[in-house]
C-alpha cells in the first residue's frame, strides 16, 4: 500500500488549529486569518470553495470545516472541559470518543467503493491523546485501531492518501498539538515536506486522472 510517506509542513501557520488546518487543506490556502478562534468550531466551507468542486460525486465523513458532526464534537469538548474541572472521569470522556469513532468508521465503510472521492476523518488519536498521549500502552491500542482501518483499504487500486493535520507531543500523561504532521501515499509522487495546502492541487490532479 505505502509507496511514499513523510512529514508535512505547517509553514505560515501560527497555531495548530484543527479547523483551520483542514479548511486550508480543502481550499489550498492558509485560512488562519479567516477563522476566528471564538467561532472556529462552527466555521463551514461550501463545496465550491474546495477541491470537492472537481468531483461530480463525493462523500466527506465528519470533515472539520465542511461536514463536521457538530453535536458529537460539542459533547466531546464539554466532557474534556469537565475533566479538567473534576466533573468527568477520563473513562467517561474516552467512552464518548470511542462511540463517536465507531460511528464514523461505520459511515466510512458504508460509503467505501461507492463514490469517486471518499474522505474519512478519524480524530481518535487526537482526542484520546489530549488526556493520554504520554500513556504508551493506551496509545498503542489507539494506533492499532487506526492501522486496522488502513489495513482494510490498503489493497484498493484507487489513489489513497492518509494525512494528519498536525502531530502530537507528550506533556506528562497528557498531549498537545505539535507541528510535525505526516502523510502517506500509495503512489510515489516524490514530495518533499509538502505543505498541507499543497494537497489541493494533488487531489485536483486525481480528479483530472493525472495519477492513473
Amino acid at each position: 500500500m505505502q509507496k511514499e510517506y513523510g512529514q508535512t509542513s505547517l509553514k505560515g501557520f501560527n497555531q495548530e488549529r484543527t479547523i483551520v488546518l483542514w479548511a486550508s487543506f480543502l481550499t489550498g490556502k492558509n485560512m488562519e486569518k479567516e477563522i476566528p478562534i471564538k467561532t472556529q468550531w462552527t466555521f463551514q466551507l461550501q463545496p465550491e470553495q474546495t477541491f470537492l468542486k472537481f468531483f461530480q460525486k463525493y462523500k466527506a465523513i465528519d470533515l472539520p470545516s465542511f461536514s463536521y458532526k457538530q453535536q458529537n464534537h460539542e459533547e466531546e469538548r464539554k466532557l474534556l472541559k469537565g475533566y479538567f474541572e473534576d466533573k468527568v472521569t477520563v473513562e467517561e470522556y474516552e467512552s464518548l470518543i470511542w462511540k463517536n469513532h465507531e460511528e464514523n468508521k461505520k459511515d466510512f465503510f458504508k460509503e467505501l467503493g461507492k463514490t469517486p472521492l471518499l474522505i474519512g476523518y478519524f480524530n481518535l488519536a487526537d482526542a484520546i491523546g489530549h488526556l493520554s498521549f504520554g500513556l504508551t500502552e493506551k496509545m498503542a491500542i489507539v494506533y492499532n485501531e487506526l492501522d486496522k482501518i488502513a489495513e482494510e483499504v490498503k489493497n484498493s487500486e484507487d489513489f489513497i492518501l492518509i494525512v494528519s493535520d498536525h502531530g502530537m507531543k507528550a506533556v506528562g500523561r497528557y498531549g498537545d498539538h505539535s507541528r510535525n504532521g505526516f502523510y502517506s501515499l500509495n503512489r510515489a509522487l516524490g514530495l518533499n515536506l509538502p505543505e498541507i495546502t499543497s494537497f489541493y492541487n494533488i487531489i485536483r490532479g486525481i480528479a483530472e486522472n493525472e495519477y492513473f
